[in-house]
C-alpha cells in the first residue's frame, strides 16, 4: 500500500505532463528558459562538461528535495507521513 501511495503522489507522468504546461503558461517562462540554457552553455563552454555535468547533476539532486517538500506541502502531507513513506527525492 504505502508503495501505491509513493507511487501516485511522486512517480506520477500526469502531474509531471500537467505542472510542465502550467510553467510553460506562466507569463516569461520560455524567455527565462532561453536564458537559463545560454548561460549554462556559455559556463560549460568554461569549465568543462565533466565539471559542468557533476555540478548539474548535484544541483538536481539537492532542488529535488525542495520541490519534494513544496509537493508534499501542496498536497498538505506532514513531515512525518512523508517520511513513514520513505520517500525519497
Amino acid at each position: 500500500m504505502q508503495d501505491l501511495i509513493v507511487e501516485m503522489l511522486w512517480h506520477n507522468t500526469e502531474i509531471d505532463e500537467a505542472a510542465d504546461r502550467l510553467r510553460q503558461a506562466l507569463p516569461g517562462a520560455r524567455e527565462a528558459e532561453e536564458a537559463y540554457h545560454a548561460l549554462a552553455e556559455q559556463v560549460r563552454q568554461i569549465v568543462g562538461y565533466e565539471l559542468y555535468d557533476r555540478y548539474f547533476s548535484q544541483l538536481m539532486r539537492y532542488t529535488g528535495h525542495e520541490v519534494q517538500a513544496y509537493y508534499s506541502l501542496g498536497l498538505g502531507l506532514r513531515q512525518d507521513i512523508v517520511q513513514a513513506l520513505g520517500v525519497q527525492g
